[in-house]
């Protein structure tokens, strides 16, 4: 049911020159003209049922290397200027079990690739201090299906407004000394501190298998060798 033409001449007249038109625009819209019932108009003020939107697609799920052994981005958290973010490693088709121990290598890349000059440290003591971060090098042993979680930390801090920050979209990772190195996206906003702390290889704190378990094939390795 729309409003006469009177009671909206009236509300014209009532409605202050200033303020309140975001309450007021409803009212004016709806005195416009009136659309005669069973038109097209009439049909078009009533909502269409909203069909169901797709869901952003997900990433898809990185292929299990010929090595085996894959590395593959984990959860990332952000407090404060501080981030931390996981890196997987994950057994996903070698027979036999896969042992490491140690600490990643890791090289930060911007958008082309390029390698960043960040200062890459063991541990998150150049960053932060944090407990629980870094237990030191262990072996760990990793069946078909398990995986090992390292973790990075830094701080997108910027401390001189002249120099650019530093944003890397893309991490390599050498798991060991010998093993192919991969590459992984990454938001690392370093702002430019320059600096990145990472923890030695653990075996997962929760006790989860890699799920789902990426499928085994041939994927050429992507990057360079790996900087000592």
């Amino acid at each position: 049911m729309y409003p006469s033409a009177t009671w909206c001449l009236r509300r014209r007249r009532l409605l202050p020159n200033l303020g309140l038109l975001a309450a007021a625009s409803g009212l004016l819209t709806a005195c416009g003209s009136t659309p005669a019932p069973g038109t097209d108009a009439d049909a078009a003020a009533v909502p269409a049922p909203a069909s169901a939107s797709a869901s952003p697609s997900a990433m898809p799920a990185p292929a299990c290397p010929e090595s085996g052994i894959l590395v593959r981005p984990g959860t990332a958290e952000a407090a404060m200027g501080l981030r931390v973010m996981s890196v997987e490693l994950v057994n996903c088709g070698a027979e036999s079990p896969y042992t490491v121990n140690g600490y990643p290598t890791v090289r930060v890349l911007d958008g082309d690739r390029e390698v960043l000059d960040i200062d890459v440290r063991h541990g998150a003591s150049s960053v932060a201090l944090l407990d629980q971060f870094d237990k030191g090098p262990q072996p760990v042993t990793l069946k078909r299906g398990e995986k090992a979680v390292a973790k990075l930390v830094w701080r997108n801090t910027v401390t001189i407004s002249s120099e650019p920050a530093a944003n890397g979209r893309h991490l390599t990772v050498t798991p060991a000394a010998g093993s192919d190195e991969q590459t992984v996206p990454a938001n690392v906003d370093l702002g430019n501190t320059g600096k990145l702390g990472v923890s030695a290889w653990a075996a997962d704190p929760y006790g989860r298998g890699a799920n789902p378990v990426p499928t085994l094939t041939t994927t050429p390795t992507v990057g360079a060798a790996a900087r000592p």
